[in-house]
């Protein structure tokens, strides 16, 4: 089977069997070879954005990793587990999404509130909601995906935990998770900042740079979100773990216990992973967030000496290089937003036209398929030339994911 891989996910083993540009045009004697060692890789690497690998003649990209899922030494290799299809389209399931989503929403403000005033957290209540959104996601993760976009700077703290929330599952159905470990993540992804709750409030959405004493009490918010949790029988240890490591970092620099990579629950390492990026694509009170390939960018630099490496490496495949909801502007001057996207076409998402080569607002948005104007479909491929800040061109993303148009296609 032949694949198109960004040129970042080449690996030694893989067979080549078409660049992004002609034969004649590179150094290659063959139209076709093995990435047998680190010099040819570099060649290609060197040469080529992306290439098409073909899998029956060489290593795929399939998830490689083994992990220990708790502190004992079992271990899981996801490469055996079957990949989990998808089987409602986008707009099918955005139906169902809406509703799930809203839930989902008013449950964390339930908690965060509770969890404000000294209350109980409703375990169970949490429960159901995730359950909906591991069914919806495992259907099809793009509709809750295209949902985390619902931003807003006021409100940064219970739309993070559902955004994570969201994040963590979709990685977690890309690494083949059955749906009680889902259940058992999303659970600890949506509550990891329930601690923020005990974090005062002026503190918390403070406008601008928060002093060394200020961050060293938002810092609290870990061991707070332990303590709150570990009162409730009915959460299964990995929650907790989640809620008290996601700001633990490999080389022990984290917090609040300073555990190095082999402490660090496996879970609580893909929430600190999802975590981060959605934090740093986030409007906040004090900075305007990255674009979403400048994110990915960044958090690749990262992987070496904060993050896990192999499974930032796997998000930023689990993501494409551009994520749903990435606001990009195409070779023909149109500007969009990736809306959707199939199994092995990152590069080639579906795309939903909002300003035309003029940058006039196209109404209605006009959808796309990129994979249908390939180079190899069409003599004038229409393909993705750059990602854009997410505000440019007065473009309000905001209200393009929250228009009801959206919602009965």
């Amino acid at each position: 089977m032949k694949k198109q891989i960004d040129i970042r996910f080449l690996k030694i083993g893989m067979y080549v069997a078409e660049l992004d540009r002609p034969w004649l045009d590179s150094p290659f004697l063959f139209q076709g070879f093995v990435v047998a060692d680190q010099d040819i890789h570099k060649s290609v690497s060197d040469l080529c954005e992306y290439v098409v690998i073909d899998t029956e003649k060489g290593d795929d990209t399939d998830i490689s990793i083994k992990h220990v899922t708790n502190k004992s030494a079992d271990i899981i290799d996801f490469k055996s587990r079957k990949r989990i299809p998808i089987t409602t389209t986008f707009h099918e399931e955005l139906k169902q999404a809406r509703g799930i989503h809203k839930r989902a929403r008013n449950q964390i403000d339930s908690m965060f509130n509770d969890a404000r005033m000294g209350k109980n957290i409703d375990v169970s209540g949490a429960r159901d909601v995730v359950s909906d959104l591991v069914d919806s996601i495992v259907r099809n993760p793009d509709a809750q995906l295209w949902l985390t976009n619902l931003r807003k700077r006021d409100e940064y703290t219970a739309i993070h935990s559902m955004n994570v929330c969201i994040f963590a599952l979709t990685f977690a159905r890309y690494l083949r998770f059955e749906e009680d470990e889902m259940n058992e993540i999303g659970i600890g992804a949506m509550m990891h900042d329930i601690g923020k709750m005990r974090v005062p409030l002026e503190i918390l959405n403070k406008e601008g740079k928060l002093t060394k004493e200020e961050r060293e009490i938002v810092k609290e918010h870990a061991q707070h979100g332990y303590d709150i949790l570990k009162k409730s029988s009915d959460l299964p240890p990995s929650t907790l773990e989640i809620v008290y490591s996601h700001h633990e970092r490999k080389q022990g620099t984290g917090y609040p216990r300073g555990l190095v990579e082999a402490q660090i629950h496996f879970y609580a390492r893909i929430v600190a992973i999802v975590d981060v990026y959605d934090a740093i694509t986030s409007d906040r009170v004090y900075h305007h967030g990255m674009n979403t390939l400048d994110a990915l960018r960044n958090m690749f630099k990262w992987r070496e000496n904060d993050l896990d490496t192999e499974l930032v490496e796997n998000f930023i495949q689990c993501l494409g290089i551009y994520p749903i909801g990435s606001l990009v502007q195409l070779n023909t001057g149109e500007v969009g937003i990736v809306l959707s996207m199939a199994p092995g076409k990152n590069l080639v998402p579906i795309v939903m036209l909002v300003c035309d080569s003029d940058k006039q607002v196209v109404t209605p948005p006009r959808v796309i398929d990129l994979s249908n104007f390939a180079k190899e479909k069409c003599d004038n491929p229409v393909e993705i030339k750059k990602v854009l800040e997410a505000n440019s061109y007065g473009i309000d993303l905001y209200e393009y994911i929250k228009h009801e148009v959206l919602f009965e296609k």
